[in-house]
């Protein structure tokens, strides 16, 4: 289930306010019902917009939805806790309820207290008595509202349950700008034989015929990953069905294929910046080199090249769309920000973490506490032998 966050936000700041508490969270399942995804929170800045997503029954709020029932946490560790932002934010204590709408479960809702605050019974009754609140007002925006409508839509396209693959370690984020519609997308797909299928896409502009575009190329990628090997041929042929039935339309698209046990990728891009990449051992991720391609839309007829690119074992790439670094009307004086965006990432990523940590520290350093006015979608893919 989905809502809009800018209602959601200020539901949450007044659970907060009631509480008297230092943070205030909401995590909402994700389309498959097995995800929790971070949905709305106040005390914690922006910086939660990239947090962990929570599979039922792992770390604290995990077991709140797998359970059903309310949990008290009067120890915040690794153990207990699998988001690092609220590990390093200095929260203590946490309160975590599951949140309940018309259709049954749909999320979580903790607070939590940085200082010698312990919360109890009456606390966890409150707590409980707003999260119904929550769970009621949710399914009311829901009703009869076509933008809603449209964002479930979209998003249902983009599960943050990535398919588990063996040898792999997988995480993804998706951030639309401020709640709208938007046309960044990622996918990861299985293939015959054994191959798997990644892709990282961005629909130029924002609203309802960006998403649609987004939702037909998902589609047709797919289709031709099925009839073709190469991902030059796939990216060839996606092009031709945009340039033809989507004029006017241009869209960036990277797109690898591997295979077990991962030591390489065949890679094409059609104008979508390259992968980052962390090896075990280094300092700071770099760059790769990945011959660039024509974005889709323009020239049907122009010649694409695939890439070998190879990843070391326990190596770490990290796929991203522009929103990550750039800012809609940076200017031309002001050159090196998206630049300093980008080392701010490299630095982010460390080949020693598993993928959803990276995914945070990834989205937490691109974005720090700006708002998202640009659509972001990140892939954190580590190999694990």
């Amino acid at each position: 289930m989905t809502s809009d966050p800018r209602s959601i936000q200020v539901l949450i700041e007044d659970v907060r306010a009631q509480m008297d508490s230092d943070t205030a969270t909401l995590l909402m399942l994700d389309e498959t019902g097995k995800v929790l995804q971070p949905t709305a929170s106040s005390g914690l800045g922006r910086r939660w917009r990239g947090a962990t997503h929570v599979r039922l029954g792992t770390g604290f709020a995990g077991r709140i939805a797998a359970e059903r029932r309310p949990i008290l946490l009067d120890q915040v560790d690794e153990l207990t806790v699998l988001n690092p932002i609220l590990r390093d934010s200095g929260i203590r204590r946490l309160l975590g309820v599951p949140v309940f709408g018309a259709r049954g479960l749909v999320g979580v809702l903790h607070v939590g207290s940085k200082g010698e605050r312990r919360f109890g019974a009456p606390d966890a009754e409150r707590l409980v008595e707003l999260a119904a609140d929550i769970g009621q007002r949710l399914t009311e925006l829901s009703k009869d509202d076509d933008h809603l409508a449209a964002l479930t839509l979209q998003r249902s396209l983009l599960p943050a349950a990535p398919p588990s693959i063996e040898g792999l370690d997988v995480a993804v984020r998706y951030l639309p700008a401020e709640g709208d519609l938007g046309g960044d997308w990622y996918d990861l797909f299985d293939l015959p034989g054994g191959r798997v299928g990644l892709v990282m896409g961005d629909v130029e502009g924002h609203g309802l015929r960006s998403a649609v575009v987004m939702g037909r190329l998902r589609s047709a990628l797919r289709a031709y990953a099925l009839e073709h090997e190469d991902p030059a041929e796939v990216l060839t042929r996606l092009d031709r069905k945009l340039y033809h039935f989507e004029p006017g339309i241009t869209a960036t698209v990277i797109y690898a294929v591997g295979e077990p046990p991962f030591d390489t990728l065949e890679v094409c891009t059609a104008g979508h910046p390259p992968p980052l990449m962390a090896r075990d051992g280094r300092l700071e991720a770099e760059e790769t080199y990945v011959p660039p391609g024509l974005i889709l839309g323009v020239n049907p007829d122009v010649e694409r090249v695939s890439h070998q690119l190879a990843l070391e074992p326990r190596a770490v790439l990290v796929f991203y769309t522009d929103g990550l670094v750039e800012r809609p009307g940076q200017t031309s004086t002001d050159p090196d920000r998206s630049s300093q965006r980008l080392d701010l990432v490299r630095r982010a990523i460390r080949s020693s973490q598993d993928a959803e940590t990276i995914c945070t520290h990834v989205v937490a350093a691109g974005l720090g506490d700006e708002s998202v006015e640009d659509d972001v979608a990140v892939i954190a893919l580590r190999r694990t032998t």
